[in-house]
């Protein structure tokens, strides 16, 4: 087969995936995008490498150098930390997304070096998966407009077929520089680039997720100053380089000077600015980054094991969150929002220097090509991919494309690009693998690849099934779907949350205590650290009739966040049950007194009417009997002592006391 018709088959391939990578979802399974498109990345790269292996046997070795080295150094340390991992399937999980990425660079890379297709074709793919996705973004916000509903508002809803607001606003920009570089290309090119340039800035601006933003206004002002850079003087140059940058400066603390102005309002512009300049994201944030630090100060060599964030971080405490939902259990937190401190948190310093070596390796390579390019054109392009990469640290601190199949696969486009020209202008030789060896690595990995990714489709699609029949409370189909679920590479639901819990809250739900314990003990052994498992765990030991290990799962719970209210209320209650009134009581004034928890009136009035009763029989004084007789009569009026007392902040045997002096 003659070369001309191999690269027309490659080609035939490439685009074909980047028409589809859009499009592919299982609306069957809960995460509808992302194994979808793990699993639509590891058939391509099938399709690829067999295609190498049987059309194009006598190709070059491939070539090892540094960056790969740093990757598969990545690669390595990542396995080295499933040592540490507490849920391993979470592991396999994420392992198998980085060996794709690893296996879609090299593949990528070789194609460009081996001129088995050129780079101006991959180029248009991704301009043309791109400009699909602006269509999906602009149909999106026109449903919106048709069903009634203004542009700028309740844009969270807006996801297009990205999985949410953030990842849609970042994977528009992420197609931009190569709009950039379509404006140089034929016609056809050049006018759809230029039309996916204006709309993406309209989009990214109705979208309203912050880093992108700023990322978006960092980029167009590099490309600005590359443009004007070789027109003018270069001393005219600085100084309106000094102008700009003073001018953002101030104009970034005139908007935080007048933020509070802005409120929650029906007025459009009001409202926009409002969300715009609103901090509870970025505190979120902080509250998160911090989290990491705890876990990476206790795990700075090893890690916590990959992609088991999720599930450690409520091990170091669940106390400094300001959002109720989290210190309740209630919403988990999936990661740091922040790339490099889940990576650092999860597989360790070594592994996190290899995986910075990586950006620093590119970094260096696209500096190096804006610089010695021959051509012009060249040198801006390199340039072009050099601002984007700048502006990808920037959302990866604030967000986390790592764990996305499209975003990584546009970087890794990037990367191969800047990589393989790098190498042929150097004509680096670096270490040489042989083609068929990397040919067996290759195999290996998509199968293990494709192994995990089915298991887990075919795990959460029970799944899904089970959730929907938990909720109309059929525990018979729950029970049945939870077990069809449950396989050797998914043992937890999507937020790390044991199926052996969703078990045992069935049988439990059935009246089967005993077989309820098996499964939440079970559940206890995959994720110790989770809330809900160690709340409904004591439940469960408290209706076997093992008070003493029922208590301790409920303090272990209260270790884990001092102010869960559904623990602090079980524990009050069983202390209440055993009679021991004092524990009781101080356990539950803990408890905030504005609770919304639907037990804790519930538990609260028998308590503190216990303890009021043997306050007054310590106190001995019929004066205060007499007038506290007058002043309680109903449940009602326990209860506004008790707020009183509450709002005095004081001791309650001091306060009952003060009644009557």
């Amino acid at each position: 087969m003659d070369l001309f018709k191999i690269n027309k088959s490659f080609n035939l391939i490439l685009v074909f995936y980047f028409v589809l990578l859009p499009f592919v979802f299982f609306s069957s399974i809960l995460d509808t995008f992302l194994l979808a498109r793990q699993l639509l990345t590891t058939v391509f790269l099938f399709s690829i490498i067999s295609l190498l292996l049987v059309k194009n046997k006598q190709i070059p070795l491939f070539t090892l150098d540094k960056t790969v080295l740093l990757f598969l150094g990545f690669i390595v340390f990542c396995l080295f930390s499933f040592s540490k991992s507490q849920i391993l399937d979470l592991s396999h999980a994420a392992v198998s997304k980085y060996l794709i990425f690893l296996l879609f660079f090299m593949v990528i890379r070789h194609l460009i070096m081996s001129d088995l297709i050129e780079e101006k074709s991959i180029k248009s793919y991704v301009i043309l998966f791109g400009f699909i996705s602006v269509i999906i973004a602009l149909l999106a916000f026109t449903n919106k407009t048709i069903n009634g509903q203004n542009l700028f508002r309740q844009v969270n809803v807006m996801s297009g077929t990205f999985g949410n607001k953030n990842f849609l606003s970042s994977i528009l920009f992420f197609c931009l520089p190569f709009y950039f570089i379509g404006i140089s290309m034929s016609k056809k090119i050049k006018a759809v680039s230029f039309v996916a340039i204006v709309f993406t800035i309209l989009l990214l601006l109705m979208l309203r997720t912050r880093v992108v933003l700023i990322a978006l206004s960092i980029y167009l002002l590099l490309v600005v100053l590359l443009q004007i850079r070789s027109k003018v003087p270069k001393k005219i140059f600085n100084w309106s380089l000094v102008l700009v940058i003073t001018a953002l400066i101030t104009g970034v603390f005139y908007l935080l000077s007048i933020k509070d102005i802005f409120h929650s309002s029906a007025d459009i512009k009001t409202q926009y600015f409002y969300r715009l300049l609103s901090s509870d994201t970025l505190y979120a944030r902080i509250e998160y980054w911090q989290q990491a630090l705890y876990i990476i100060k206790d795990n700075f060599f090893s890690g916590i094991g990959v992609g088991n964030w999720i599930a450690t971080y409520p091990k170091y405490g669940l106390n400094h969150f300001s959002d109720t939902a989290i210190v309740n259990g209630r919403l988990i937190v999936s990661n740091p929002h922040n790339d490099f401190l889940m990576v650092l948190s999860e597989i360790g310093i070594f592994g996190f220097l290899c995986y910075l070596g990586i950006f620093i390796s590119i970094l260096y390579q696209a500096n190096w090509l804006s610089k010695n390019e021959v051509k012009s054109s060249e040198r801006r392009n390199a340039s072009y991919f050099l601002f984007f990469i700048v502006c990808y640290l920037i959302i990866a601190f604030f967000d986390f494309p790592l764990t996305r199949i499209e975003h990584q696969i546009i970087l890794l486009i990037v990367f191969a690009i800047i990589n393989a020209k790098y190498l042929k202008a150097n004509s680096t030789k670096g270490f040489k693998l042989p083609s068929r060896l990397f040919y067996l690595f290759s195999f290996v990995l998509l199968l293990y690849s494709m192994t995990i990714a089915l298991y887990r489709i075919d795990g959460e699609k029970h799944l899904l099934k089970a959730l929907a029949a938990e909720k109309r409370t059929d525990n018979t189909t729950a029970i049945f779907e939870f077990n069809k679920a449950e396989n050797a590479f998914f043992s937890t639901d999507t937020y790390a949350i044991p199926l052996d819990w969703h078990l045992g809250k069935a049988h439990y739900n059935e009246g089967n205590f005993e077989e309820s314990l098996k499964y939440y003990s079970n559940a206890y052994k995959v994720n110790p650290y989770c809330l809900v498992v160690n709340n409904d765990l004591a439940s469960t030991y408290i209706k076997n009739g093992r008070v003493a290990h029922g208590i301790r799962h409920y303090k272990e719970a209260l270790t884990i966040s001092p102010n869960y209210e559904d623990a602090r209320i079980n524990l009050a209650a069983t202390y209440y049950n055993t009679e021991d009134y004092e524990k009781a009581f101080e356990t539950i004034d803990k408890c905030d007194s504005n609770s919304k928890n639907e037990s804790y009136k519930q538990f609260l009035t028998p308590i503190v009417e216990k303890k009021l009763n043997e306050t007054l029989l310590n106190l001995n004084n019929p004066k205060l009997n007499n007038y506290l007789k007058s002043k309680i009569k109903t449940e009602n009026d326990l209860l506004t002592l008790y707020f009183d007392y509450k709002r005095n902040n004081t001791i309650f045997d001091k306060y009952i006391q003060s009644l009557i002096n």
